[in-house]
């Protein structure tokens, strides 16, 4: 999940700043690249927290030692 956000996080940020040279040059365009950004940024942290809850639940689970 943290790949692939890395991979939608890149493309959207490149489509982002393509959309602004186009409009820098004058030309019609959309900003549909930042919903790529938004998407990858989302899973980088989703998987960011999975793996902390992973971790507390394994901290957790763990028996005490004395």
């Amino acid at each position: 999940m943290k790949t692939t956000g890395i991979v939608l996080l890149i493309l959207g940020v490149l489509s982002t700043l393509g959309s602004f040279s186009m409009v820098a040059q004058g030309r019609p365009t959309n900003f549909a690249g930042l919903s790529f950004v938004v998407l990858g940024a989302y899973l980088m942290h989703r998987a960011a927290r999975k793996k902390e809850e992973q971790e507390q639940k394994e901290r957790w689970s763990k028996p005490k030692s004395e």
